[in-house]
């Protein structure tokens, strides 16, 4: 997927929207692999507490989210898209 109108000693400043869903979708998975006692402790007491469930484990939800989101902030993203940009770079360069 070479352009021809762009020189190959040019500096790469940008990935694909492809590119980019894929480093979300992965910062996703790890988060997702990093909380799964929190979100299985919130989704054992949510079965338990069907109606009273907004109170009933509103501390579990809040250690979910809390989890989920250390891990899927803007800037966990931007270390992602960073990391895949300076590897595209190197296999540019080689």
């Amino acid at each position: 997927m070479n352009n021809p109108f762009i020189p190959k000693d040019s500096e790469l400043h940008a990935l694909t929207r492809a590119e980019e869903e894929n480093c979300y979708k992965d910062m996703k998975a790890k988060a997702l692999e990093a909380c799964q006692l929190p979100i299985k402790d919130f989704v054992m007491c949510s079965k338990e507490h069907n109606v009273t469930v907004m109170w009933a484990c509103r501390d579990k939800l809040k250690v979910m989210n809390n989890c989920l989101h250390e891990r899927t902030s803007q800037e966990e993203l931007d270390k992602l898209l960073l990391a895949k940009l300076a590897q595209k770079r190197k296999e540019m360069k080689q």
